[in-house]
C-alpha cells in the first residue's frame, strides 16, 4: 500500500431478525492490499441477512468506537444503493491527526543559476487562459491557468514539457483555467515514462560496461491548486489512466494566512518574513487565496450561500456520502473538519489510483457471468485453450458460465465521489527565488588561507583554519548575499475577488514585497485596470513592472503559427475551401498615460530576466505577428508549382458541366456545411487539432461529432466570436464517440459558452453513460445548467451486452422541446463503450453516418447503408496495417472498404495519426478503389483539414485542388526535414 494512502475496507453489515435495530453482526474482511478493493471474507458462520428494498439503504448505526482513529463513509451511490441482499458497504478512511503540513519539500538553494520568468501565450481564440513559464536548468515551473490549447501553444513553442515539475493553478477551479490541465498531464506523463524507459535502457547498457549510470528524470508531478482541485481530477477516472506520474497534490483549502493572524505576527516581528507556503531547493511560493464578494462592499461568500450544483431529492440525500448527519448515522457525531478530512483522503485515494496504480491491463479474473459487473470486457477459453471474446448468452440464460473478465482500473470502480460544491475561491501567487551567495573575494581569501583548496569549503559556507592557525568564516571572503528576486501573479475571475485582493497583508508585508520586481494581471473578460480599487492598487506599487493578460489589452492574434500559416497557404489555392482565419492585431483598448511608464499588455514569449543580475526584460524571444499579406509572398517563392496547379483546378471548374457531371448534384441537402476543426489523432500536435467535426444541417441546426480540447478556440478561429456563437445558438447536439480523452476535454468550455449564447433552448448529449456521468459529477464543480441538457444514452438493447458489433439503443429523453433526427448506433472494436452513429433526418432522407475511433465495422456499415455523408478514421497508411490492429484503428484502404459496404456518396477521411503532421501517405490507385463501390459509382473521397470548410455538394470541386495541396505540402514537409 502507498504511504499516505486511504485504507479502505469494507464492512458488511447484516442484521439479525430482531425487533431490535441495534442487533446486527459484522462480517470484517482482511485488508486487501490495494485500498479501493477489499475482499469480503467471513469469519465465522454466516450472519442472517435481513433484506431492504431496493430503493433505501439499511439505516444502520454503527458505534463510534468500533473502528477508532477512522471515519466510516458510506460506498454506496445514490444511482446504486444497497443491493437486494441489504448489505451496506462503508469506506474507513484514517482520520487525519491535523491539518496537512503546507511546505511540501524544502531541499538547499543550488546558489547562482540562469532563471527568467516568461510568457507562454496571452489571451487568444487559440489560447484562452494566460499562462507564464519559470525556467530554471534542471526544471520549469508552471503559473497561470491551464486552459484549453495550452499544450499545443507550448508544442509549437518547443518548450520542453519533460522538465515541468510544478504546476501552479491561478483563479478559479473551472473548466476555463483548467480545461488544459488533464490533456497536460497526460501528455508530460507519457514523455517522462519514455524518457524513464530510454534512462533504464541506457543504464542497463552502461551497467554491463562497468560505467557510471545515468541519473533518470523527476518522475513525479506537483500540482498547486484552490478548492476543488482534487474533486476536479477525480472526475476523470473513468477514461484516464497513468501508471508512470505520482500526482502530488497540494489544495489550498483554507487561509494560510487569514489577516487577523498576519497582523498579529506582524505586531511580534515586524522584520520576520512569513513562512512560505510552498518550497524546494529553487523557490519558495505563497499562496494566496482571494474569495468574491456577493455584492461590493460586503463579506465573501460563505460556503452554505454557494450554489449547490445539483439538487437531489431526498431520497438521493439520504443516500450519497455527504448527506446531512440525521440521514447519514455513520458518520453522525463526526466533527465536520474531521468528515471534510476523510472525505478529501478519499480523492486523493482516487486519483493516486489513477496515476500510480499496479493494474496490470493482461490481468484476467475467472469468475460467474452473474458476477460480472457491467460494462466489462468478457472472455472465455476456446477449445484449443485460447482467449476469444465471450458472445454467449446473457448472465439471465447462463448464470453458472464461468468466464474470464479485464477488471476495469482501480479508481474507475468509484462510483462517485463525495460531493462538493463550485467555489469561488480564486488563487495568486507570490514568488520568490532564495538569497544568492555573494561575490568571493580572491584576494582577502589569499590573505587569509594558505590552502587553496579550502577555497571551495568556504564557498560551501563551512569554516577552515587560517594561515596564523585562527577561524576564518565565510563572510570574510564572500560579500554580502544577493536576495532572490521573485514575482507575483494575480488573477481575477471577476470584479468580485478585488476587494479581497485589497484586503490581502501579503501585498503590504515589506519583507515579501521586498525584491519583487513584477507583477502579472491574469483578467478574465469584465475585468479592466478601470475596475474600481485596482487602478489605485497599481498606481500605490509603481516600483513595481505590472504586466496584464487580458482580452482587452491583447490582440487576437494568430498564436499557433504552424498551423494558421498552412491555412493561409492553402487559402491562396482554394478561398472557398479555406478561408482565412479570424483575427485581430490591435487591441480593443489602449493603456492610459498615467498608467503606461510602469504598465504593458502581455506579449507571447517576452521574458524577464530574474537572476543573475541585472534583472531586465528580454524582448528577443517575442513571437512575430503573423502576417497573411507576407505569408503569401512567402508562398509565391516557396511553391510557384501549386499555384499553378491552383489555376488550373480553377479553370477546370470553370469548364460546362456534362450530363454525368450534373447528376453529382443529386444529393440531398446539398448546402450541409463540414467543418473539421480537429483532425488529429492522440494529442494535440503542431498542425492538427485533437478529434471534433461541426456538420451544419440547414433547417435542422447544427452537429458537433466528438468535441476534443479547443474545439471552442477552433471554432472561434475559423468563424470569429459572433460567428462561433451563431452556430452554438444552433447548436442541436453533441456527440461523444468514446471516452479517450482527445475525444471529448473541449466538450464543457462548449457547453459553458452554450448557456450563455442560448439561455432559453437545450442541447442533446449523445454518449454512453459513462460520460453522462463525468458531466454530472464535474457540475458540482461548475455549473452546467444539467436541466438544459437532455442525455440521450447509448446502451445495449435489453439483454445485450456493449460488445463490437451489437446494436446501441438510444434513450432519448421525452421532453426535446427541439426535433432531433433518428439516432442509429452500435458498439465498435476500440475500447469499453465506443460506438458509431448514424443520424437520418426525417423529410430529405438525408443520412449521415461516423465512427468515431475504431476497427472496421460490418454493422456499421449495415446501418449507414446509403449514406449520403460518411465521416470515417483513418489513423494509419496501409503500410501499418499491424500499428492499426494492435491499437483498435482503420487504415486507409480499410476505411474505404467500409464506405464501399455503406455505399457511401461521400467520405471524408479524418483523424490522422501524429506521425502524419500534415498529409497521411496515399496512393492514386487506393483512392480510385474506394470511389468504384457505390452502385451509381458516384463517390468522391477527401481528406480533412483542420478548419477546412466544405459542402456536401462540392466535394468534386474541393477534390479538384487536391493536387496544388499535396505539392504545397511536400514543400513545406521538406523544409522542415520530414517533421
Amino acid at each position: 500500500m502507498h504511504a499516505g494512502r486511504a485504507r479502505l475496507a469494507q464492512v458488511s453489515l447484516a442484521l439479525q431478525a430482531s425487533r431490535r435495530a441495534s442487533d446486527y453482526r459484522l462480517q470484517l474482511p482482511v485488508h486487501h492490499p490495494h485500498p479501493l478493493h477489499p475482499v469480503p471474507i467471513s469469519r465465522g458462520p454466516p450472519a442472517r441477512r435481513a433484506h431492504f428494498p431496493k430503493s433505501k439503504a439499511p439505516s444502520i448505526v454503527l458505534p463510534p468506537d468500533l473502528f477508532p482513529d477512522t471515519t466510516p463513509l458510506p460506498a454506496a451511490s445514490p444511482s446504486r444503493p444497497a443491493r437486494a441482499t441489504g448489505i451496506a458497504r462503508y469506506y474507513l478512511i484514517p482520520t487525519p491527526p491535523g491539518p496537512a503540513p503546507t511546505i511540501v519539500t524544502r531541499l538547499p538553494s543550488r546558489g547562482n543559476m540562469l532563471c527568467w520568468v516568461q510568457i507562454v501565450n496571452t489571451p487568444t481564440a487559440d489560447t484562452p487562459g494566460g499562462c507564464i513559464v519559470l525556467h530554471f536548468d534542471n526544471r520549469r515551473y508552471l503559473f497561470g491557468r491551464m486552459a484549453e490549447g495550452t499544450q499545443r501553444t507550448m508544442v509549437q513553442r518547443k518548450m520542453p514539457l519533460a522538465k515541468i515539475h510544478d504546476i501552479f493553478l491561478t483563479g478559479s477551479i473551472d473548466w476555463a483555467a483548467t480545461g488544459g490541465l488533464l490533456g497536460m498531464v497526460l501528455t508530460i506523463a507519457d514523455i517522462k515514462a519514455a524518457s524513464a524507459a530510454d534512462i533504464e535502457r541506457t543504464n542497463a547498457g552502461r551497467k554491463a560496461k562497468n560505467k557510471k549510470l545515468v541519473d533518470g528524470p523527476v518522475t513525479h508531478l506537483n500540482i498547486h491548486g484552490g478548492k476543488n482541485l482534487v474533486h476536479y481530477l477525480a472526475t476523470a477516472r473513468s477514461f484516464i489512466l497513468r501508471k508512470a506520474l505520482p500526482l502530488q497534490l497540494r489544495e489550498v483549502r483554507h487561509d494560510p494566512r487569514p489577516p487577523a493572524t498576519h497582523d498579529a505576527a506582524a505586531d511580534d516581528s515586524s522584520d520576520k518574513m512569513p513562512e512560505p507556503d510552498y518550497e524546494d531547493e529553487s523557490i519558495k511560493v505563497w499562496s494566496i487565496p482571494l474569495s468574491a464578494a456577493r455584492e461590493r462592499g460586503q463579506g465573501p461568500v460563505q460556503p452554505e450561500q454557494v450554489h449547490d450544483a445539483a439538487p437531489r431529492s431526498p431520497k438521493k440525500r439520504k443516500l450519497s456520502p455527504s448527506s446531512s448527519a440525521a440521514s447519514e448515522p455513520a458518520t453522525a457525531d463526526a466533527d465536520p473538519a474531521v468528515k471534510d478530512a476523510a472525505e478529501q483522503k478519499f480523492r486523493e485515494s482516487v486519483v493516486n489510483d489513477m496515476f500510480c496504480s499496479s493494474w496490470n491491463l493482461d490481468t484476467l479474473r475467472e469468475m460467474r457471468l452473474d458476477e460480472v459487473q457491467l460494462p466489462a470486457k468478457i472472455f472465455v477459453r476456446n477449445n484449443k485453450g485460447h482467449i476469444e471474446p465471450y458472445t454467449g448468452p446473457p448472465a439471465s440464460e447462463a448464470p453458472d458460465t464461468m468466464v474470464l473478465v479485464r477488471l476495469p482500473w482501480p479508481a474507475s470502480k468509484v462510483e462517485q465521489l463525495p460531493r462538493t460544491r463550485p467555489s469561488n475561491q480564486a488563487m495568486s501567487y507570490i514568488v520568490k527565488g532564495h538569497d544568492r551567495r555573494g561575490t568571493f573575494d580572491p584576494v582577502a581569501a589569499e590573505k587569509l588561507v594558505a590552502d587553496k583548496r579550502d577555497y571551495r569549503k568556504l564557498t560551501s559556507g563551512q569554516s577552515v583554519v587560517g594561515k596564523d592557525g585562527n577561524l576564518v568564516t565565510p563572510d570574510m571572503v564572500i560579500g554580502a548575499s544577493f536576495p532572490g528576486r521573485g514575482f507575483a501573479v494575480v488573477d481575477l475571475p471577476s470584479e468580485h475577488h478585488i476587494p479581497a485582493l485589497l484586503d490581502r497583508p501579503e501585498f503590504s508585508d515589506p519583507n515579501i514585497m521586498a525584491s519583487l520586481d513584477i507583477m502579472f494581471w491574469i483578467l478574465s473578460d469584465g475585468v479592466t485596470l478601470d475596475s474600481p480599487g485596482l487602478r489605485d492598487f497599481i498606481k500605490a506599487r509603481q516600483s513595481i513592472k505590472h504586466v496584464v493578460l487580458s482580452t482587452s489589452l491583447c490582440p487576437n492574434n494568430l498564436a499557433l503559427e504552424s498551423p494558421m500559416s498552412q491555412l493561409i497557404y492553402m487559402n491562396a489555392l482554394d478561398k472557398q475551401r479555406f478561408p482565412l482565419p479570424a483575427y485581430n492585431t490591435k487591441p480593443l483598448s489602449e493603456i492610459d498615460e498615467d498608467l503606461a511608464s510602469f504598465v504593458q499588455p502581455a506579449r507571447s514569449g517576452l521574458r524577464y530576466q530574474l537572476a543573475p543580475d541585472p534583472a531586465a526584460f528580454h524582448t528577443d524571444a517575442i513571437v512575430p505577428t503573423l502576417s497573411p499579406r507576407t505569408n503569401f509572398r512567402h508562398m509565391m517563392e516557396r511553391a510557384p508549382q501549386a499555384l499553378e496547379l491552383a489555376t488550373v483546378a480553377r479553370k477546370a471548374l470553370l469548364a460546362p458541366a456534362d450530363d454525368a457531371d450534373q447528376s453529382r448534384d443529386d444529393l440531398p441537402c446539398p448546402d450541409l456545411e463540414i467543418i473539421p476543426l480537429g483532425t488529429g489523432s492522440a494529442m494535440p500536435s503542431k498542425y492538427r487539432n485533437v478529434s471534433a467535426t461541426l456538420i451544419r444541417v440547414p433547417g435542422w441546426g447544427s452537429y458537433l461529432f466528438d468535441c476534443g480540447e479547443n474545439t471552442l478556440g477552433q471554432l472561434r478561429r475559423c468563424l470569429g466570436y459572433d460567428g462561433a456563437d451563431e452556430v452554438l445558438q444552433d447548436l442541436r447536439a453533441i456527440y461523444i464517440s468514446h471516452a479517450h480523452a482527445d475525444h471529448h476535454l473541449g466538450t464543457v468550455s462548449v457547453i459553458a459558452r452554450w448557456n450563455l449564447v442560448t439561455p432559453d433552448r437545450k442541447l442533446a448529449i449523445i454518449a454512453a453513460p459513462k460520460y453522462h456521468d463525468f458531466l454530472r459529477e464535474f457540475h458540482q464543480v461548475q455549473d452546467l445548467s444539467m436541466d438544459r441538457l437532455l442525455p440521450v444514452y447509448l446502451r445495449p438493447v435489453p439483454g445485450g451486452r456493449p460488445i463490437p458489433g451489437s446494436i446501441s439503443r438510444p434513450l432519448v429523453p421525452a421532453d426535446i422541446t427541439c426535433p432531433l433526427p433518428t439516432i442509429e448506433a452500435c458498439f465498435v472494436d476500440h475500447c469499453t463503450d465506443a460506438t458509431a452513429l448514424v443520424l437520418t433526418f426525417p423529410g430529405s432522407g438525408l443520412k449521415l453516418a461516423y465512427s468515431g475511433d475504431c476497427r472496421p465495422s460490418a454493422e456499421f456499415a449495415a446501418l449507414g447503408r446509403g449514406a449520403h455523408l460518411l465521416v470515417h478514421e483513418c489513423t494509419f497508411e496501409d503500410e501499418l496495417g499491424g500499428d492499426a490492429r494492435a491499437k483498435k484503428h482503420s487504415t486507409l484502404s480499410e476505411a474505404l472498404g467500409v464506405g464501399r459496404r455503406m455505399e457511401a456518396r461521400r467520405i471524408l477521411l479524418t483523424h490522422f495519426s501524429q506521425r502524419y503532421p500534415k498529409l497521411p501517405v496515399v496512393s492514386e490507385e487506393t483512392l480510385r478503389r474506394g470511389r468504384e463501390g457505390g452502385r451509381e459509382k458516384d463517390v468522391e473521397v477527401l481528406f480533412a483539414f483542420d478548419m477546412m470548410r466544405v459542402k456536401l455538394g462540392e466535394f468534386k470541386q474541393a477534390k479538384a485542388f487536391l493536387p496544388a495541396i499535396r505539392s504545397l505540402l511536400e514543400v513545406g514537409e521538406k523544409e522542415e526535414g520530414g517533421e
